[in-house]
């Protein structure tokens, strides 16, 4: 079996970090081993290009610049992380990936133009080593609102963004999924954290044949 490169993503508020830290406290208790990475970031020059990308400059940047950072971003990690973890037969897992570049960057901030340019982008990018599984956990949007303004930690003015944003956030990964269909598993996310990890590790198992 290939080895996995699995993105989990979703709208901020979908319930992301609750299951990634139980996935990471279960593997780690099982004795999996993984590479548990983050985009944007997950290697030292990814990582500056986040606290720029989350700065005021940052966040008042274009769609088309956010785009651009973003995969600059992406590479970096790839090469620097993902790549030589994969080439020694370690499962990759990383929060976020580009279908929150297509949602963010693309749906939400209403730049249809830059749909194809987001296509084009990830076929250089990824080359042929594209992500094996993504894993999409799905919220109303007004509930992923709600969630996010209760967290307090706005890191990021999409936290506290109108609920129109959340809504496009969502299309924009609904977009993805459907373009992907055969890489691309939605969980709903509008369930109890244990309900939800039921599936979600299983999924994640299944893939790295834990």
């Amino acid at each position: 079996m290939k080895t996995p490169f699995i993105i989990i993503d979703g709208l901020d508020g979908c319930g992301k970090g609750t299951q990634l830290n139980l996935l990471k406290e279960r593997a780690s208790h099982e004795g999996r081993v993984f590479v548990f990475t983050r985009e944007p970031g997950g290697a030292p020059l990814s990582e500056k290009l986040r606290e720029l990308f989350k700065s005021d400059i940052g966040m008042k940047a274009s769609a088309f610049t956010q785009s651009l950072m973003m995969w600059a971003s992406r590479r970096n990690y790839l090469e620097e992380i993902v790549w030589p973890s994969l080439a020694n037969n370690v499962p990759v897992i990383s929060d976020r990936g580009d279908s929150s570049t297509l949602a963010y960057q693309v749906f939400a901030k209403q730049t249809p133009e830059l749909e194809p340019e987001f296509w084009r982008m990830r076929k250089l990018v990824f080359g042929e080593q594209e992500p094996s599984l993504y894993i999409i956990l799905d919220v109303p949007a007004e509930v992923a609102r709600v969630r996010s303004l209760a967290d307090g930690d706005h890191s990021s003015q999409f936290d506290i963004a109108p609920i129109d944003f959340y809504e496009r956030v969502r299309a924009g990964f609904g977009a993805f999924a459907k373009a992907l269909p055969d890489k691309v598993v939605v969980i709903d996310g509008d369930r109890s954290p244990e309900e939800i990890h039921r599936d979600f590790y299983r999924v994640v198992s299944e893939a790295c044949g834990w």
